[in-house]
């Protein structure tokens, strides 16, 4: 019996640190912040890419400096129809989506996967703290690429004021921990049946 108590406190334990540790998709939608990641450039360290990110409700900016001339800049407003990118590179030029990206030949397609490796090999990999964590770089990274990837490759259009659960966040370890929870509740729930049987078939104990 103990050894039941037992595991389903640690199930619950993992399932509460994994909720707690984890923003959810309106902490990321909702959120609104600054985050700049820095590194050495190769290939002698002499230069940093640098990588500035900035959110304010719907609209994400991204700007990136590599080799200190070669600069791109990009916003996206995940809110607003129809799916495009503003590519300001003196003057704005604005791309639409036209496919579901699958080929990835079209102009509009070619720079979505541009701003998701940028993202990623300058953002993700570099970006200090934990991505679960939105107050940290890497969580506001992770956070603007979940976004992006979702309103741009898949053409999400997300609404003001509207409630999102479960969009942008793998619920795949949350299904797994809560179905683990329940799987543990039955058995223990079983022996403590078992156990006021047989306690009723014995009879009070003979002192």
């Amino acid at each position: 019996m103990q050894l039941f108590k037992s595991s389903i406190i640690l199930v619950l334990l993992i399932s509460n640190a994994y909720s707690m540790d984890m923003f959810s998709d309106m902490d990321c939608i909702q959120g609104n912040f600054d985050a700049v990641v820095e590194h050495k450039a190769a290939p002698f360290g002499l230069s940093k890419n640098i990588l500035t990110i900035s959110k304010s409700d719907c609209s994400i900016s991204i700007n990136h400096s590599k080799l200190k001339f070669m600069k791109s800049s990009w916003n996206i407003d995940v809110c607003r129809e129809p799916v495009h990118i503003k590519i300001d590179d003196g003057g704005v030029e604005v791309l639409k989506r036209v496919d579901s990206c699958k080929n990835g030949s079209s102009v509009y397609c070619k720079e979505v996967a541009k701003i998701e490796k940028i993202l990623q090999d300058d953002g993700l990999i570099f970006a200090p703290g934990e991505k679960e964590n939105i107050s940290s770089d890497h969580g506001k990274v992770y956070c603007s690429y979940l976004l992006a990837k979702k309103y741009l490759r898949e053409g999400v259009v997300f609404n003001r004021g509207k409630d999102y659960s479960g969009i942008l966040l793998p619920t795949k370890l949350k299904v797994q921990i809560s179905n683990e929870v329940l799987k543990v509740k039955d058995e223990v729930r079983a022996v403590e049946e078992n156990t006021q049987t047989q306690t009723i078939e014995d009879g009070p104990a003979d002192f």
